[in-house]
Order: structure tokens, then sequence, then C-alpha cells
């Protein structure tokens, strides 16, 4: 059972007045059966195996596919493929009914060559395509630890081939290692190919993304979600999250996958003009959300809502004795540092490290109540004393791009304390971690 609710950060606007209030839309999902996470998987792993790549980082990239492997069903495909220079399909597409095989291929991959990322990319791609089928969840799992520098290196022209495959059901997610790989690239890969983005500092890094996005897949309740916004004339609706727009509508974009015990939501800032021939109740905002999930053993394509926000048109002082929605404001808050992050990233760019330092400043007052984005504000803090320019970047891009599209959990909202240890009780997916790169406070 999926459902769909609006919270408005107050539930009513002063009458007489233009207001602006943020709006919460939220898909939550009950898990009814097994069945309904039992969907078979169409994987393609894709490795950089470019000299960059030799020793640990290559070993490390290894493990991480082999873990993949050996928690595959019979029902599973899986493809396997290595590029530097070229790419090459060492593992074609084929049922998991000998791992042991599949894992030998893996071993055997040696480093060396330049790095034609878009080449192994499509190489997967393909291998996901020749097996697709509506009742499989079909991804391909680029690696790379350098920036694309041979055959199609640009950016835009890559993230726009992921997103046309993402439109026929074939999902990108990107792991990045260590701080030369192009992370602008790999992010904008992930977010148009509607899958997640990853990175580790070090090769030991690595399984713990691999393992987050296989419990991710294998926990998956509902798939492509879409949700339409509509808004009465004297209303501007805007999307705070850096949500994908579905291209076949206006006011529709793309949310995260939503898996067990996760809420999939986005953050809408509303400009509401004062409708001075409106009754005491008006409607600002409608959404209806169409995903796919599984039922009596098919896919198929389900509908919730409409759903309707009406708000009460109130006195200014009996708008300001209403309380704010604590979930809400927390959201707000999440998106607004979210948004200063990328500021600074493109300020320490710049070198201009004492702006980095006011924004972080800026978060901080931002997130005085909020000792998760506080914690993770001081890890930025961490490469921005040091002046590490490429660490930074790469740390503050992850950290914003996982606050804008992350699945929040069930239980986020039973405390509002943040503890560590209770993080780790969490489905991996579902963790809010301090730091994207894993490793904190160097």
């Amino acid at each position: 059972m999926i459902n769909l609710e609006i919270k408005p950060q107050r539930p009513a606007i002063i009458k007489g007045f233009d207001n602006e209030i943020y709006a919460l839309v939220k898909a939550s999902g009950v898990l009814e059966n097994q069945e309904s996470v039992s969907l078979p998987l169409n994987l393609a792993i894709v490795i950089d195996r470019s000299g960059s790549m030799d020793g640990a980082p290559l070993e490390e990239a290894k493990k991480s596919a082999n873990f993949i492997v050996n928690r595959l069903r019979p029902v599973d495909r899986i493809a396997i493929v290595v590029y530097d220079h070229m790419a090459e399909v060492i593992v074609p597409s084929q049922k998991v009914t000998n791992k042991s095989a599949i894992n030998e291929m893996i071993n055997s991959v040696v480093s060396g060559g330049t790095t034609d990322l878009h080449q192994g990319w499509l190489a997967g791609a393909e291998e996901v395509a020749r097996n697709k089928t509506p009742n499989s969840l079909n991804r391909v799992m680029l690696l790379s630890d350098g920036n694309a520098n041979a055959g199609e290196t640009s950016s835009h022209v890559i993230s726009t081939r992921c997103g046309r495959l993402a439109e026929e059901g074939i999902v990108t997610s990107t792991y990045g290692l260590g701080f030369s790989f192009n992370e602008s690239l790999m992010i904008d890969m992930a977010r148009a190919g509607l899958g997640q983005s990853y990175y580790g500092e070090t090769a030991d890094d690595l399984l713990d993304p691999f393992q987050e996005e296989f419990d991710l897949l294998t926990n998956t309740i509902a798939w492509n979600l879409k949700l339409k916004a509509e808004t009465p004339n004297f209303v501007d609706c805007k999307l705070v999250n850096k949500f994908k727009s579905a291209e076949e509508t206006e006011n529709c974009w793309h949310l995260s996958d939503l898996a067990e015990g996760g809420d999939a939501w986005a953050l809408f800032k509303l400009k509401v003009r004062d409708p001075q021939n409106g009754g005491q109740k008006i409607e600002v905002l409608r959404c209806n959300l169409s995903f796919d999930t599984k039922v009596e053993g098919e896919v198929k394509t389900n509908t919730v809502g409409p759903v309707k926000l009406i708000l009460d048109r109130l006195s200014p002082s009996a708008f300001n004795a209403i309380a704010e929605n604590d979930e809400v404001k927390k959201r707000v808050d999440e998106l607004l540092v979210a948004d200063l992050q990328e500021r600074a990233r493109e300020a320490s760019l710049r070198g201009d490290w004492n702006r980095v330092e006011q924004i972080i400043m800026e978060g901080r007052k931002i997130a005085r109540d909020n000792e998760w984005l506080q914690n993770s504000l001081r890890e930025l803090q961490v490469y921005a004393t040091r002046r590490q320019r490429d660490e930074f970047s790469k740390e503050a891009f992850y950290s914003s791009d996982k606050m804008n599209r992350r699945l929040s959990s069930h239980s986020e909202m039973s405390s509002n304390s943040y503890d560590v240890s209770d993080e780790y009780d969490k489905k991996a997916y579902l963790r809010r971690k301090i730091a994207r790169g894993k490793r904190m406070s160097r």
C-alpha cells in the first residue's frame, strides 16, 4: 500500500496578504508481503580498469563486484564490463547460476590504459537492454576513479544518454573513488539516469556504497515514481529538490524509488497571491502520484490521488499563533543547507576560502537545531581549514545531492536527537551519514 500526503509549513495563510509557504509532499509505503520485494534484478557492473586503478583500488572494486554476485539469486541476471581506452564485456548478461565462474572472471581483471568512461557505461547498458523486461529492476552500476579522457567526454552528452535510457527503464547509478574523478559528471549521470550517486575516499570505502545500493534494490517496493503537482492561477509553485522532470508533461517529476521503511518526498515553495474573493478555506495545491509495483506476481502501474492542500485564511495574530510543522521545518533546513553546500563548493573551486567560511557559518545558523546537519558541516570545515579543494568539492557536492534526493526513514520523526548508533540500526539506504565519503575527521 502506497500513501501520499501533503504537509504544509502551517495549515493556514494570512488573509488579505500575499504569502510564501513550504509544503512537503511525502510518499510512504507499507511492506505487505515478501513477494513485494522479490523482483528479479538485471544488472551490469561496469569497472574502470585504467592505469590509475592499479593496486588496491582495482582489488577493492573486484571485491565489491564479488559482494554483489555472491548475494544474487538464480533468477537474477548479471553482466560484468571493464573498461580503459576500450570496453570489454568479460561476463555477458546471464542468469546467476555459476557464481564461482563469474567471480573467477572478475578476479582475473588487470589494470592499464586511459579512461573511456562513456564506452564502458554504454557497453553495460547494452548488456542490460538485452534482457530488460517490465518484471525486472534494470540497472547499470558504474565505477570510476578518474576523468573521462578518451572517446565521448562531454558531460551533457553522456548524462543526456543516461536520461534517455532511464525513460526506457534502464537506471544508472555511479560510484566515484578518490579525488581525481569528475564528480559533476558522475552525479549528473545518476540524476539523469534516475539512480544513486556514491563516492569513497579510499579503496576500502567502496564496499559500503555497493552494499547500500544492493540493499536498496532488494528492498524496493515501488519504482518509477512520478509526482504531478497542480495549482490554481493565483499560486506559483516551485520544486526545491533536485529531481528530474518527467519529460512527457509539465509540473511532473521523478521521485526516488521507494524502499521498505523509507519515505520519498518533495518540498515545494508556494507563492500564494491573495484571492480577494476567496472563502475562509482555499485550495492551493493538489498532487497525483503514479508508480510501478508488483501485484500478484505482475508489475502494474498504479496511481494515488488527487491529494489536496486546503488552507485556512486567518488574521495575522491567529496565523502567528500556529506553530510550524516540525517535519516540514527539518526538510526546509536540509535543502537550505544543501544549497549552501553547493554554493560553498563553487567558492572553493574559485579558491575563495573566505567565502567558503562565510557560507559554512550561514549553514550552521540554519542547522542549529539539527545535529546531523551540524555534524555534516563540521566535516566540511575540516577540508576548508586545510584548503583541500578536491576533497571539499566532492564531499560538499555528494552531501548536497543526497540531501536533495534521499529517502527518509519512517523513524526519523520519532526523536529530535541524532545518534550515530541509532543510524546503524537502520537499513543502509536510510542512514543519515555525517560524511558521504565515509571516512570522517581525518
